[in-house]
């Protein structure tokens, strides 16, 4: 089937809103939790989508005009709780969540078509690396990666439960909550293990300015109620930490989420079960305060992360996908 394409307007915001809604709907239903009461006003996240600066937005028919997708692309515009850390270049851009939709069985003809339509201009202008956040659905994912996208991160979700049985203690471990006064080491292990997305298979930048940032970040998270974090010390030293923070509620986190917002254990302590003993004085907090979910991203390159938080029962949920296009086609080159 031969899509056409159209430059995306209001008028096509309720019909494009109704595809997304179902999508998002099929996508949450085996994730095992309701949408919120209010599912993010889908005919007005489309409207701010539109509105963003630089979006290029189209529209694609098919067969008796029936509607086959959207797609609304935007310069990348990191907004300001995002990790100091994330991956970002400054030219990039981004298809955010509820930035596209297709009908179910004709993905990837449309979206072929879709990004064909909107992505030359990106190019020419020199954004070079575009980047797509899209609920964890493989058969969408898979058309994206038939365009050379490739799967960079995920976000997952674990039911946050009343106290059970409590994981094998560690010889000589201790957990104590984090205080302002922890800020200190709280930062080093924050920043030593962005540093290690440094290396195979992540090979993720980390500049300096982002690390220095990265030393305070959780200076608040250590003194406001809604957020908390714990050191774990063994024979004096301290051999790893986590932290958690309120999760921004969104299509695919909750409203009662809690996000682990880092996590790190010392090379010398791995192995042991550090990191459950953390994982389970974090949860049993959380459940007090009446947070029912635990969200959590990590590169799916990572040789620590990509495996560790899967098999504690982290379910994805949502992906971020990324293509990195060639220099030689940037202008000038």
């Amino acid at each position: 089937m031969t899509f056409a394409t159209a430059p995306m307007t209001a008028e096509h915001i309720p019909e494009s809103a109704a595809l997304l809604d179902r999508w998002y709907t099929r996508s949450r239903r085996p994730r095992g939790y309701p949408a919120p009461e209010n599912p993010y006003g889908i005919e007005e996240l489309l409207v701010k989508l539109l509105a963003a600066p630089g979006a290029q937005a189209v529209v694609a028919r098919g067969g008796r005009g029936r509607l086959g997708g959207y797609l609304v692309v935007a310069p990348d515009q990191p907004g300001g709780d995002e990790r100091p850390d994330e991956h970002r270049d400054p030219r990039s851009a981004l298809v955010a969540h509820g930035g596209h939709a297709l009908q179910p069985g004709r993905e990837q003809e449309a979206l072929r078509a879709l990004y064909a339509a909107v992505a030359e201009r990106f190019v020419a202008d020199g954004r070079l690396v575009h980047h797509v956040d899209l609920p964890a659905d493989d058969t969408v994912a898979s058309a994206w990666f038939r365009l050379g996208f490739g799967l960079e991160r995920m976000r997952g979700l674990l039911p946050v439960r009343a106290s059970g049985r409590q994981p094998r203690g560690v010889d000589g471990l201790s957990i104590r909550r984090a205080s302002g006064a922890d800020l200190g080491p709280i930062g080093r292990m924050a920043v030593e293990s962005a540093e290690h997305r440094r290396h195979a298979a992540v090979f993720q930048p980390q500049s300096p300015e982002a690390l220095d940032r990265l030393r305070t970040r959780y200076a608040d998270a250590l003194t406001a109620s809604d957020s908390a974090a714990w050191l774990a010390v063994r024979r004096g030293e301290e051999a790893g930490m986590v932290v958690l923070t309120p999760a921004q509620p969104g299509p695919f986190t909750p409203q009662s989420a809690v996000e682990l917002a880092e996590a790190y254990v010392e090379p010398d302590a791995r192995g042991e079960g550090v990191s459950r003993v953390l994982l389970a004085t974090a949860l049993a907090w959380a459940y007090d305060r009446g947070y029912r979910h635990m969200a959590a991203n990590w590169p799916t390159a990572s040789p620590l992360a990509a495996g560790h938080w899967p098999a504690f029962g982290f379910t994805p949920v949502a992906y971020r996908l990324c293509r990195v296009i060639d220099s030689r086609m940037a202008p000038g080159g």
